[in-house]
Formats: C-alpha cells, sequence, structure tokens
C-alpha cells in the first residue's frame, strides 16, 4: 500500500527498539507513529521513548492512565502522582498525560474515558508543566 501510494506513512505497535528499526527500514523511513502501553504501572517502554525522540515519529502511550478499568485506583497506587496533582490544584488525569508529555514533543497519551470530565482533564494535561521534584520524569 505503501508503495502504491495508497497512504503514505505507517505506523506499528507493540514493537520494541530493534522491531523499531526494522519497521524504519523496511518502509523507506516512513514510519510515522509507535505505539506502545505506557504509564505510571508500566514503564518498560522508556528505551522505545528514548530512541523514538532521536528524530523520529510520534510515540503513542496506550493505556497512559492504566487502562479504563484500573484509571479508578491510579491515586490510589501511585501516591505520587496525586501529590502532584495536589500540588497543581488539579486531578490526577491531567498529572498522568502531563507526566508522559514531559520527556519529548513526540509523546501522544492515547487515553481511554468513560466520562466526559476524564477526556478534559486528559486533553488539559497539555497545558500542565510538572516540576522535576515533584515527582520523577522521564529522562529521555
Amino acid at each position: 500500500m505503501l508503495d502504491e501510494s495508497v497512504v503514505m506513512m505507517a505506523g506499528i505497535s507493540n514493537a520494541d527498539v530493534a522491531q523499531i528499526d526494522v519497521a524504519h527500514e523496511v518502509l523507506g523511513g516512513r514510519l510515522m507513529s509507535v505505539k506502545n502501553q505506557f504509564s505510571p504501572a508500566f514503564r518498560s517502554s522508556w528505551g522505545e521513548l528514548d530512541h523514538r525522540t532521536k528524530p523520529g515519529p510520534a510515540f503513542l502511550s496506550r493505556s497512559p492512565l492504566g487502562s479504563i478499568a484500573n484509571a479508578k485506583d491510579l491515586a490510589e497506587r501511585h501516591s505520587a502522582f496525586q501529590q502532584a496533582a495536589d500540588e497543581a490544584g488539579t486531578s490526577v488525569y491531567r498529572v498522568t498525560p502531563a507526566w508522559e508529555l514531559a520527556p519529548a514533543p513526540v509523546v501522544i497519551p492515547v487515553t481511554w474515558a468513560s466520562r466526559s470530565a476524564s477526556i478534559r482533564g486528559s486533553a488539559a494535561a497539555a497545558d500542565l508543566e510538572l516540576a522535576a521534584d515533584q515527582f520523577v520524569l522521564p529522562s529521555v
């Protein structure tokens, strides 16, 4: 489809660094995005995020709040995020995507929500700046 110009760019999902490199090569530089799970509870995608900040495709953060089923317990399971929310006078649903946006401009948190307030909180994350001393921020 790429070779026939049906689509201009492509994305991949659940890829490690080596798979990202292969996709980039196979697609001839037309890799647009990498979507991996990334959240306070699932931080093992740091390597892929770091790899994609050296210019490259967008990093789509899947389940940034820890899945729709676990989002309600986010503050209880990750108290640093609730503390940062309290200090900023906002919700943990705004702080968590802001934390994911902090390391690089290529990160796009893909949040799922069942309540409009959660959607608005996640969208407002782009305007929230976090202090590095509030909790450990990514170091990519």
